[in-house]
């Protein structure tokens, strides 16, 4: 039997982007400082934010239960802030590919309410939409961030983030929204990296500023799973871009398609992306905040980027054995 591994492509030399140099790519690579709306970022190398995921839609793909009122989302999205989430992103439109979309007006009725009662406990939101009439109103109510699935198909999204001191997601996808296909690529690191130039150029002119906008690479999105693969080992050269990556790690069918686990069973292939990615300053958007906030304080430990709690040796709930007496 042929390996999982074997037909899987081999990394690519530094001749695979046509827009960033060998030279800048093997850089490590430096934190990176994101005002969104009221908050500021700090993004280290090994350390990303981590971005908890709340959909106010029926038709998720990847939720295991729909939380049907503003009060029942409220509550799962503090406790994902609880758990250690640093923002919290909220999903209006179902993201199933041929989908019957949601009406607007359906939209935001269900994403005010909750992004309004976030902001008021501090909390930073972004909102995953597409849709300049949601990204204006849960502007308006004070989201954050908006992390547009379209790959900026509305430049006047990036006006309206501008207008409200809000950060961009750009994500790189060649397909219309809601729709699934495998793209060919000539070269797909080189046309990721093509995308976000452009688009980079599309959101300055319309008055956002550089620094404002985040990067996608678009796991998933129009993509074979070799694809996402060499796209994840490019990672050094978008980070030449000098801004914060955005990282859909939860679940990934590429790490399905390498291990065989089914959706719901993907936390290890989760925590996976999630190391593969860590030493690039940014966010990782996680289903499975408790597990991948847990994962990464050890890391971090480990590595010097956090202190050692203090050690409380009376607490034998932490033990692998109960003292007796």
């Amino acid at each position: 039997m042929e390996h999982p591994h074997a037909s899987l492509p081999p990394p690519r030399g530094p001749d695979v982007s046509l827009l960033l140099t060998a030279a800048a790519a093997a850089q490590p690579a430096d934190p990176v400082d994101l005002t969104a709306g009221a908050h500021r970022f700090t993004l280290h190398p090994g350390a990303p934010a981590v971005m908890g995921i709340i959909n106010t839609n029926p038709g998720s793909f990847s939720d295991t239960e729909h939380l049907a009122s503003t009060e029942a989302q409220l509550t799962k999205a503090l406790a994902l802030v609880e758990a250690g989430a640093d923002i919290i992103d909220v999903g209006t439109d179902s993201g199933v590919a041929y989908g019957d979309p949601i009406d607007l007006d359906t939209q935001i009725a269900a994403a005010v309410p909750l992004v309004r009662e976030l902001v008021a406990r501090g909390v930073p939101v972004s909102i995953d939409t597409p849709q300049l009439a949601v990204a204006e109103a849960t502007l308006e109510a004070g989201a954050a961030m908006i992390n547009d699935v379209s790959g900026l198909a509305d430049p006047r999204i990036a006006a309206a983030c501008a207008t409200h001191g809000a950060s961009l997601v750009l994500l790189h996808t060649r397909v219309e929204h809601k729709k699934e296909a495998f793209l060919s690529f000539d070269d797909v690191v080189a046309d990721v990296g093509q995308l976000f130039t452009e688009r980079i150029a599309v959101a300055e002119a319309e008055g956002l500023a550089r620094e404002a906008i985040v990067l996608d690479p678009g796991l998933g999105y129009a993509k074979h799973p070799h694809d996402d693969v060499e796209v994840l080992r490019a990672y050094p050269r978008f980070a030449a871009f000098g801004l914060a990556i955005l990282t859909g790690a939860s679940r990934k069918y590429y790490a399905g398609v390498i291990t065989g686990a089914e959706p719901p069973e993907r936390l290890p292939e989760t925590l996976a992306t999630v190391e593969a990615v860590r030493p690039y300053p940014g966010f990782v958007r996680v289903h499975d905040v408790d597990e991948v906030s847990r994962y990464l304080a050890v890391m971090e430990t480990l590595e010097g980027l956090r202190e050692l709690p203090e050690v409380d040796t009376s607490v034998a709930r932490l033990k692998w054995v109960t003292p007796v007496g």
